[in-house]
């Protein structure tokens, strides 16, 4: 029983302390892991140091009370020369409270098998994949293999999307409230699949030269703010 309540004490030491110094231990080998595949060479990530406390680096923000990570802005942060991504999403598994995630500019192709955005935290709520290189949707929906029901906002700007993963797309993404689609490959096609946002209250397709809009009609009754070419 003794060394019970000692092997408890010891937890709790632990995790006060990795409260006290910065983000949770796990936490902290999860972002220099992250660092050492993105950032070999140490270009974009440099202020990442070991020893620091990790809550206070750039491009991370924690919560205040459990100094979790709840934020990761790592656009423009993967080495190019590193040619495209194929990602393992499971990378930001270690992150239990993460609520957004910034992966914008950084040579994203697609994901691996059944290593998708779904095995990430139950709190995600914001996805930024702007500026990459899926290509076509088959890749986009390699990254969203199960229901992500959490998410509220997609960003998917220039991308080269052509709109036939939308419907797909759709019916794992059942509570997306605001979902950016500009700068790609879209036509008017798109707009039956679009129906399947049922919950969407905004909608960017600006910059798809190919719309025209004709027989558009918005994914709900109450859908807010629409942006046409």
């Amino acid at each position: 029983m003794g060394a019970l309540m000692l092997l408890a004490l010891l937890t709790l030491v632990g995790e006060w302390y990795g409260r006290c110094y910065g983000c949770l231990e796990e936490e902290r080998i999860g972002l220099l892991e992250i660092q050492s595949l993105i950032d070999p060479d140490g270009v974009s990530l440099t202020d990442w140091v070991d020893s620091s406390n990790c809550c206070e680096w750039p491009r991370i923000e924690c919560d205040n009370t459990t100094r979790r990570v709840i934020q990761l802005f790592l656009s423009y942060a993967r080495d190019f020369r590193l040619g495209d991504w194929v990602l393992n999403a499971s990378l930001f598994q270690p992150f239990k409270e993460l609520q957004s995630l910034d992966l914008g500019y950084n040579g994203l192709v697609g994901c691996m098998e059944n290593e998708g955005f779904e095995v990430l935290s139950s709190k995600l709520r914001e996805l930024y994949l702007s500026f990459n290189r899926f290509n076509n949707d088959k890749s986009i929906l390699s990254c969203f293999n199960g229901n992500l029901s959490t998410l509220r906002s997609l960003d998917l700007s220039r991308s080269g999307l052509t709109g036939s993963g939308l419907k797909v797309l759709s019916s794992r993404l059942k509570k997306l409230e605001n979902l950016h689609l500009s700068g790609n490959q879209y036509n008017d096609s798109i707009f039956p699949s679009l129906t399947g946002f049922s919950s969407l209250k905004s909608l960017d397709l600006s910059a798809n030269d190919e719309l025209t809009g004709s027989g558009f009609q918005t994914p709900t009754d109450e859908a807010g703010k629409v942006r046409e070419p």
